[in-house]
């Protein structure tokens, strides 16, 4: 599930190179699992962990590669998530391994993702 099979192809290059982190929660609703961004509003969801982190990444990477195409900042007027994601987040102990989650697929274009710190909520939170 590397970003390695991600083309991004954007008009533009930053002139300073941006370095966005990413913080998000894990639940279940019904038969989906959800990843909900706290920094900026965003969801992704799938059947399964490994397909959540690739449609985490896409959703992250594809974000990104528009505004840039745009030329518009990426995550700038998105709000943050509501209050009660960042208490699940808080609440949950429960941190994923960070190479689930890969975003480099945008350094040759001056944009640096961190790998998401993601935790997995408590059954009860959701």
């Amino acid at each position: 599930m590397g970003s390695d099979n991600l083309s991004v192809s954007m008009a533009i290059k930053p002139r300073t190179a941006r370095r966005y982190a990413i913080r998000a929660v894990v639940f279940q609703e019904g038969e989906w699992l959800c990843a909900q961004c706290l920094e900026y509003d965003l969801v992704a969801q799938a059947k399964s962990l490994p397909q959540l982190a690739r449609a985490l990444e896409r959703l992250i990477v594809g974000h990104i590669a528009v505004r840039l195409r745009q030329k518009q900042q990426p995550f700038r007027d998105l709000p943050r998530a509501p209050k009660k994601y960042w208490t699940m987040f808080r609440r949950s102990r429960l941190l994923l391994p960070a190479p689930m989650f890969k975003v480099g697929a945008l350094r040759s274009h001056g944009v640096t993702v961190a790998r998401p710190q993601v935790r997995i909520a408590a059954l009860d939170a959701a």
